[in-house]
């Protein structure tokens, strides 16, 4: 087979079935909660991050800069901003507007951090471009108040591809983080070594005064096993995860691991994003059986059986 057909065939299976028509549809969901969340949390450091001065202010948005809208000017009136803010990820939630939504919300998002910049982290940053692949992405076949159709099919088609290739580059990019995580800790002595979980099960910030992470720091068995075991899962997922026969166990590998910075590094947004985001791993036709069996479920019909039974009169 030549080139060109093997592309035509690829460009084809692209665009015949949506391969993520379920569960981009719970991660917008997800990417919504996630986002309003931020929200709420950083108005509450009002003075602090949007009225402390140009010094806080690391970055100007590019996109900005061509309206002549600068961070001060956002800064100073943060409770507008926040208010369509909030707005359009509501917009999004229910699927109103939405790819042209998406696309709003992303500078909204944009601009958002460019204030925030200093707590910032790598979730944060990985956030931005999953909000970005969602501006391509059909994500409303579930949980919208309608789906998304075109009357061409050739349009039909080509939304069907570019969803696909939003969705694969999703996945591309959690890959490529991890493996570009795993050569910085290759080419760090203490990663290298096997020794680096020892300085975080012991340190103050992480916790290091509990009994559960001293017991941690001080068993080398644990400590490096955790440490070189990180750099496995990091190391080989990207290959493996596009497996049949490996998927599930680098799945729940990853999980595992970010389950463990979670509570051992109490660092949670990052971990609950990279968690939620294993899920566009698994088949579309794996997440529709489920909800299949679960729609079979009697407690289910009962909760959205929207049909009332009409009460008999009895006649005389």
């Amino acid at each position: 087979m030549t080139l060109k057909k093997r592309i035509d065939n690829l460009i084809g299976r692209l665009s015949d079935n949506h391969n993520f028509s379920f569960y981009s549809s719970v991660l917008r969901i997800f990417v919504c909660f996630y986002l309003a969340k931020d929200i709420i949390l950083n108005s509450q450091f009002h003075v602090a991050l949007f009225k402390g001065g140009d010094h806080l202010m690391q970055r100007e948005a590019p996109w900005l800069g061509l309206l002549g809208i600068s961070n001060q000017l956002i800064s100073d009136n943060i409770g507008v901003f926040n208010i369509i803010y909030l707005l359009l990820i509501v917009f999004l939630f229910f699927g109103v507007g939405k790819n042209f939504v998406a696309l709003l919300l992303f500078f909204f998002l944009d601009a958002s951090q460019s204030l925030t910049s200093v707590i910032l982290n790598g979730g944060d940053n990985y956030l931005k471009f999953i909000l970005l692949y969602l501006v391509f992405m059909n994500s409303y076949e579930y949980f919208s108040i309608s789906k998304q159709r075109f009357k061409s099919s050739e349009i039909n088609k080509l939304n069907t591809f570019l969803s696909n290739l939003a969705g694969y580059s999703i996945c591309i990019h959690l890959c490529l983080i991890y493996f570009v995580s795993a050569m910085h800790k290759i080419h760090t002595d203490v990663w290298f070594n096997g020794v680096a979980t020892y300085y975080t099960f012991s340190s103050e910030r992480f916790g290091g005064t509990n009994t559960i992470n001293q017991w941690m720091s001080k068993n080398g068995f644990i400590v490096t096993l955790t440490t070189y075991g990180t750099i496995i899962v990091e190391l080989f997922y990207p290959v493996l995860v596009w497996f049949k026969e490996t998927k599930l166990i680098f799945i729940f590998s990853a999980i595992s691991l970010h389950l463990g910075i979670a509570i051992i590094m109490m660092l949670y947004d990052f971990q609950i994003l990279f968690i939620v985001v294993q899920g566009m791993f698994i088949s579309n036709e794996f997440w529709l059986s489920k909800i299949k069996v679960l729609k079979e479920k009697k407690w289910v019909q009962k909760l959205f059986n929207s049909k009332k039974e009409t009460p008999v009169i009895p006649t005389e």
